[in-house]
């Protein structure tokens, strides 16, 4: 018999020996239960010991207690949950929480059975829908773009159910995921345009950031400026192609602790920025037509590349758009810790590329500006 051959006979027999266990088990089941069943705790898999009264959406648990046998059903809340997954046994019950938003929160588990129902308090956290921004703030009329953010599926976010108010008008929405609701940029739409999200309940929520928002544009490559290392960098076609005229594409290879600057320029700071970082964040789109996966990228304001006014991106895991324009945004208050000078009427905006790891660079930027948080 050869190899193949022995492990598929193998496995015919583990499969039989299974069967002949839960068959046992069940047999066993059915004899050890009489009666209601009864809820004496709920566990976690990971600590079957400790007894919890809290827990979230589709986090997977036992319901510990007796005469379990012939489950008909387990609510958490009035949503029942699905017991084809789940292991019971006439003293525990292991399945897993429903991701679903009850209509009426009873912070209750009933379980059901023929012999009665039990049940026990318990509260289900049940998380917010957050919405993050627009994923290209510069995406053209007639182009795909996504609202993102969390949650979306839990409260209907759908093409059926949910839309995306554009400056006061309803658009479509053509595909949903949990944090990404997709629509296409409509014809009419005009700089300074702002969102809202609307779910099945009709509940609008505002969409933090506006449509190709230029408010402290302080580096778009269409208004001048020092690209230190050759005006080469900067181009309006090509590829991956303008997102809003001129626009810098670093497509080289970045070797380790080398200080590659790209852009240094001397900019009018509004005074409200200068007194209140933390109101304003700074955003700017990027493409990558290869993964950003190791080095550093440093923001500067005012800074001296260390601890100093900079931020620095340093991917925990490869960063890539695929080719896409995205909007990124960076708290002000996580580039300025060192206030600064009021007196100035200018001051000094860099981005470089400085740190550990030879990067194989294809990235470009666009449209750097700080902008109020929304």
């Amino acid at each position: 018999m050869n190899l193949p051959t022995q492990l598929n006979a193998l496995w015919a027999g583990a499969l039989v020996l299974s069967a002949v266990a839960f068959s046992a088990c069940d047999k066993e089941a059915d004899d050890v239960c009489g009666g209601a069943p009864s809820i004496t705790g709920v566990a976690l898999p990971t600590k079957r010991d400790t007894s919890v009264t809290s827990g979230n959406l589709a986090d997977w648990v036992i319901i510990q207690g007796s005469n379990f046998c012939s489950v008909q059903k387990v609510l958490f809340n009035d949503v029942e949950a699905n017991l084809a997954d789940a292991y019971i046994t006439a003293n525990e019950i292991t399945l897993r929480v429903p991701r679903n938003i009850p209509k009426e929160v009873t912070n209750k588990i009933l379980v059901t059975t023929k012999g009665g129902t039990s049940e026990r308090s318990y509260t289900i956290s049940i998380p917010p829908m957050q919405v993050r921004g627009l994923s290209n703030e510069y995406a053209v009329p007639g182009q795909r773009a996504a609202v993102v953010g969390q949650n979306f599926d839990l409260y209907g976010v759908t093409p059926e159910t949910g839309k995306v108010i554009w400056a006061g008008t309803a658009v479509p929405i053509t595909k949903a995921t949990a944090d990404s609701a997709y629509f296409i940029v409509p014809a009419s739409a005009a700089p300074g345009a702002t969102l809202k999200i609307s779910d099945a309940n009709n509940v609008e929520t505002a969409v933090p950031g506006r449509y190709k928002d230029d408010r402290n544009l302080i580096f778009s490559y269409d208004q001048g400026g020092s690209v230190w290392g050759g005006d080469a960098f900067i181009t309006d076609g090509g590829t991956p192609g303008p997102i809003n005229g001129k626009y810098i594409r670093i497509n080289q290879t970045i070797g380790a602790w080398a200080w590659t600057e790209f852009s240094a320029n001397n900019v009018a700071v509004p005074a409200e920025v200068v007194t209140n970082p933390g109101n304003y964040v700074l955003k700017f789109e990027v493409n990558t037509l290869k993964p950003f996966d190791t080095n550093v990228i440093k923001f500067l304001i005012d800074g001296d590349a260390g601890s100093t006014n900079t931020y620095q991106w340093k991917p925990s895991v490869p960063f890539n758009t695929r080719g896409q324009w995205s909007t990124m945004s960076i708290p002000l208050s996580s580039i300025i810790n060192k206030p600064l000078e009021a007196s100035k009427a200018q001051h000094e905006f860099k981005f470089l590329f400085h740190g550990d790891g030879t990067l194989n660079a294809d990235i470009s930027f666009d449209n750097f500006r700080i902008v109020p948080k929304d």
